[in-house]
């Protein structure tokens, strides 16, 4: 099965850029890298309908979405954004995962 992924876009003041890539490098991604069950964190710059910064972070399995998202290390990687988002326009966090049987539905072709 194919490991979930978590996808942050957000569209960062360009003058603030810079500045927002120093920390993200040398205080986020080390905060969010401590999550459990996030493995390994890519990042490029997008140019997606006025987005300029996404980042992946593969997690280690499903049952690794609920306890990433409530864990005291996540909740301080949220905290960590907050003085950027008044140099945030739009931000979206997305969750990718594969879907799995649903137990009591069938289908008749």
């Amino acid at each position: 099965m194919s490991k979930p992924y978590l996808v942050v876009r957000a569209s960062i003041e360009p003058s603030v850029m810079e500045e927002f890539v120093r920390w993200y490098e040398g205080v986020h991604l080390p905060h969010v890298m401590e999550i459990p069950g996030i493995e390994r964190a890519f990042r490029t710059d997008c140019r997606r309908r006025g987005v300029n910064w996404t980042a992946l972070y593969e997690l280690a399995d499903q049952g690794s979405i609920q306890v990433a998202f409530t864990s005291g290390e996540a909740e301080r990687a949220r905290r960590d954004w907050e003085r950027w988002l008044p140099h945030v326009s739009e931000l979206s966090v997305e969750v990718y995962a594969a879907l799995s049987a649903i137990p009591g539905y069938e289908h008749w072709n």
